[in-house]
């Protein structure tokens, strides 16, 4: 479930060229406008560097250079000033989520601003190839009606579900990286062969939980426990202001705790498992209904089974949460995903569940609230993986990677 980086090329030249080219970009996004001569005083940059790397930009389309209007003083005098500025329409980084039903890609400039975002709704029942296929045709139809263009795309970030170890990635055997999910490995290596850029991979939760924790309903919160209930069960934990991965990176999966140690055998090996209680999957079979929609139907007639089933489920999460907050203590605990989204119906029963679970001191600390991304949370997260800019991603393991978009500044990512 850890960060995994995949870079072609990851040599000391080419991280320096990042690294060189990421001084120049930032000096725009925080002065704006410039010309050469200011952005290689900022920079520090020699003028023959600068303009190496000011021609590659501007070859890439990340960057215009237009002529600045002069003073009465200059004008008619000298050669005409140009000044550098970001180019809006140009791709710096894209993110990608590939949930259990749903693909999703959001695209930032090189200004870290969202220009575009989109998704379509498609089983991840295929195989690895298939669905990055499937993620680059979205991202490359995404960019072309939008006008966007994607010469100058430099990171891409990618969250898919499952647990999993961290690595340092690359392209060799996939036995180099132990602990590394086979189909993430691979969905990584077959984007970044086709882009020819670097690529971060990591759980699609934990990255819904950073874009939460970053621009949605627990910013602000230094402890924070964001679970997703959705076709899967799967969270994120912030500790500390920062995004907390574990030992083996498995922090966060409450999809795994066990709620019913009578019960029916997990895939992940435990036996009676949240996730095969509190899933959309799991509510369904409960319910006898055969989808979402024919169960939300049920729902809304006040049909009993399909309510016992929610209640059930409702109670379940609600001792999971006890368990984990007890634990984690966090300040906020964010609740998305289909099932949280059938609101107060959901999710004061599994709040009265928490707090009648949970120790006094505990409970009073801790807020229930909605996600506020919706689906849009993952994909966001995994730009900010990329750009690898907030403190809740200090010390966060992402090397490997020749990540563009790293900064000491603090640029926030315009969701949009």
């Amino acid at each position: 479930m850890g960060a995994m980086a995949v870079d072609k090329n990851p040599t000391v030249l080419r991280q320096l060229r990042y690294g060189n080219m990421e001084r120049v970009l930032e000096v725009l996004r925080r002065k704006g406008p410039s010309s050469r001569a200011d952005v290689a005083t900022a920079t520090g940059l020699s003028r023959t560097t600068l303009s190496g790397i000011v021609g590659r930009l501007l070859a890439d389309n990340v960057l215009l250079e237009e002529s600045a209007p002069l003073d009465g003083a200059r004008a008619g005098r000298g050669r005409p000033v140009h000044r550098l500025t970001l180019n809006p329409s140009s791709a710096q980084a894209v993110g990608i989520e590939m949930g259990r039903e749903r693909l999703r890609v959001a695209i930032a400039n090189a200004a870290h601003e969202v220009t575009a975002s989109g998704g379509v709704h498609r089983p991840n029942r295929g195989s690895a190839r298939e669905q990055a296929d499937c993620a680059l045709a979205l991202l490359r139809d995404l960019a072309e009606r939008e006008g966007i263009d994607l010469a100058g795309l430099s990171g891409v970030g990618i969250g898919t579900p499952g647990p999993g170890e961290t690595t340092g990635g690359g392209t060799g055997p996939l036995g180099d990286a132990p602990g590394v999910p086979r189909h993430r490995q691979s969905v990584a290596d077959r984007v970044a062969a086709s882009l020819d850029v670097p690529v971060l991979a990591d759980n699609n939760t934990r990255l819904a939980a950073l874009g939460e924790a970053i621009w949605g309903a627990a910013r602000g919160a230094g402890d924070a426990l964001h679970v997703t209930l959705s076709y899967g069960v799967g969270g994120g934990l912030v500790a500390q202001g920062r995004l907390f991965r574990g030992a083996q990176g498995a922090a966060g999966e409450i999809g795994h705790i066990s709620v019913d140690p009578e019960g029916a055998r997990c895939w992940c090996g435990g036996h009676g498992c949240l996730e095969q209680a509190a899933s959309v999957p799991a509510l369904l079979r409960a319910a006898g209904r055969r989808s979402w929609s024919r169960f939300t139907e049920a729902l809304a007639a006040g049909e009993e089974r399909a309510c016992a089933a929610l209640e059930r489920a409702a109670c379940a999460v609600g001792r999971a949460l006890a368990a984990a907050c007890s634990t984690a203590n966090p300040q906020r605990v964010v609740l998305g995903g289909e099932i949280a989204e059938l609101g107060p119906l959901f999710l004061d029963p599994a709040e009265a569940a928490f707090r009648r679970y949970t120790a006094a001191r505990v409970s009073r600390g801790v807020r229930f609230v909605p996600a506020a991304l919706a689906d849009r949370a993952g994909a966001l997260g995994a730009l900010a993986l990329v750009f690898h800019e907030s403190p809740l991603l200090a010390g966060y393991p992402t090397r490997g990677a020749a990540a563009p978009g790293v900064a000491d500044g603090a640029s926030a990512v315009a969701a949009s």
